[in-house]
């Protein structure tokens, strides 16, 4: 195995902060067995024991086309059991898409289960860690080679915590009187967005304190990390924002009005976007949080939102629940965009220009 792996892995268990005695869920939806054989044995070595659970999207398609249907109204059964004692959990995505799953009513059951599990996960707070791990499958998506791909995101998943505390802090010192942010996107996009009383954060790679958070909300970390980030007035979004994608729409304008997505027009994907929205309890349509990109070690963009979020300079729009950040929009959807060139400015300080940040 590559040793470059097996120092991710430490870094994996490091930031979701195993502990001796604890259960720890392991989730590969990126069907990298020997990457997951690497992290087991860093959990195993900090004392703690996993649980392994191996669902990739091809082992996912076959076990819902060769299901009896019925049979999966089960399928959370011993799984809600498995987290109500578990710990932490760590997810390894594999794709930059969700899997591609054909209506079935195998796949209305599951779903069902799903979210049944997701709930649990939620209502428990069990601290959560998503790291992105190439895969066949993101590296067909993406048109790059699987190796290269490694290459390229190996050293961002490992940025040490200090470096990007450093970064963080930097331009936190710039944000963290404003009062209202202004989002230049596109050829004529503009958005006014209130931040008042809301809390600048900073994402170092390391999970936050139960304690930071506010009450009964899930601690959640990604990786690769490296960002700051704030929840908005959910209702005061005004005018409009351009994305070069934003999932299965491309070149898209969202209107706003009150802070909610009334409008959407793309040059493809429209529809698909609003079912995505559609298809959510709450608030899907308001934006839960802004966020900039300060990994040094993503060094371009890729077309995978959990990578290119982080990318120096880049620009986060997430749509949908923000309360474990201490915002006030309920909704079933979390679902982060990226802008890699936008402008934004604090009050009235430029802060990013064409997708990169400016000095103080």
């Amino acid at each position: 195995m590559n040793d470059q792996w097996a120092r991710v892995a430490e870094r994996i268990v490091d930031a979701v902060g195993v502990r001796a005695g604890e259960l720890v869920q392991l989730r590969d939806l990126a069907g990298r067995i020997e990457i997951s054989q690497e992290i087991l044995l860093a959990v195993e070595r900090r004392g703690a024991t996993p649980l392994f659970q191996y669902f990739p999207p091809e082992y996912l398609r076959q076990l819902l086309a060769t299901t009896d249907p019925a049979l999966l109204t089960h399928y959370d059964q011993h799984r809600r059991v498995w987290l109500a004692i578990t710990d932490r959990m760590i997810v390894l995505a594999g794709s930059a898409a969700a899997p591609d799953l054909p209506a079935s009513p195998a796949r209305d059951i599951w779903g069902q289960a799903i979210e049944r599990l997701t709930l649990e996960e939620e209502r428990r707070c069990i601290p959560y860690l998503l790291a992105a791990v190439p895969s066949t499958a993101s590296s067909a998506q993406l048109g790059i080679a699987l190796p290269e791909l490694d290459a390229m995101i190996i050293p961002a998943l490992g940025a040490p915590p200090d470096e990007l505390a450093r970064a963080a802090g930097g331009v936190l010192a710039r944000l963290a009187q404003a009062q209202a942010l202004t989002i230049h996107s596109g050829a004529r996009c503009s958005l006014q967005l209130s931040l008042a009383g809301r809390r600048w954060l900073s994402d170092t790679g390391t999970m936050p304190a139960a304690e930071s958070l506010p009450a009964g909300t899930q601690a959640v970390q990604n990786l690769p990390a490296g960002a700051v980030y704030t929840t908005v007035v959910e209702t005061s979004g005004q005018g409009s924002l351009w994305f070069p994608q934003a999932g299965p729409a491309r070149d898209v304008t969202l209107h706003f009005e009150q802070g909610r997505v009334s409008a959407i027009d793309a040059a493809d994907g429209a529809a698909e976007l609003a079912a995505l929205f559609d298809q959510h309890r709450g608030e899907p349509r308001r934006i839960s949080h802004i966020g900039i990109g300060l990994n040094p070690y993503v060094e371009r963009t890729i077309g995978w939102p959990l990578i290119d979020e982080h990318r120096h300079g880049t620009l986060l729009v997430a749509f949908g629940e923000n309360r474990y950040l201490g915002g006030q929009n309920a909704s079933s959807l979390n679902v982060d965009f990226v802008i890699p060139e936008a402008g934004l400015l604090a009050d009235q300080q430029l802060i990013i220009r064409r997708g990169r940040l400016i000095a103080k």
